[in-house]
């Protein structure tokens, strides 16, 4: 390794906002029935900090993507991780609060998708996955990123919500 390769190897890591467009794009029939279940089911949902994603744009910013693997930090109800899994993604998903965790793995059943959660911390244990999806916490985002950084591959993207209406979509690149 010659000392450019040493200084490209020991430069840090900035996580990168690639500009995307959020386009409506149409949910499919089973992504549509999947979301009216879902959103029913909110009422149900008994956690202090359970706050749903805009769905119909994680759908429209998914379709584009190429797909592979998703893993959603924080994946409450499992909708995100279950509407990756019907556009073709392997998907899974990290909750902390187990009781949503559970009621999640049986509402992905019910609607037969095979998508796995977790009960645990993101910021702790993840599976290497080529998509991380999360809407952070304003506070959290720093270690959300960080997390990112820490653990996806070169070519991971990181969709975070900043708002329930503003997705975007981060990669790590090193400076050169």
């Amino acid at each position: 390794m010659n000392s450019k390769d040493r200084e490209m190897e020991s430069s840090p890591v900035k996580i990168v906002d690639l500009k995307i467009l959020i386009r409506p794009t149409p949910l499919s029939a089973a992504a549509a029935e999947f979301l009216r279940d879902g959103r029913e089911r909110f009422k149900k949902i008994n956690c202090f900090d359970f706050v749903p994603s805009n769905y119909e744009n994680a759908w429209s910013v998914l379709d584009q993507l190429t797909r592979g693997t998703l893993c959603e930090w924080g994946s409450g109800l499992g909708i995100v991780v279950g509407l990756a899994e019907i556009l073709g993604y392997d998907s899974c998903g990290i909750e902390i609060d187990p009781e949503l965790a559970e009621v999640s793995r049986d509402f992905l059943r019910q609607h037969g998708l095979k998508a796995s959660i977790t009960t645990g911390s993101y910021l702790d244990e993840c599976p290497v996955s080529d998509n991380y999806y999360v809407y952070s916490w304003p506070g959290q985002v720093e270690s959300v990123e960080r997390r990112f950084l820490e653990i996806a591959p070169p070519e991971g993207r990181l969709l975070i919500c900043y708002g329930q209406d503003e997705l975007r979509c981060m990669v790590g690149s090193k400076p050169f």
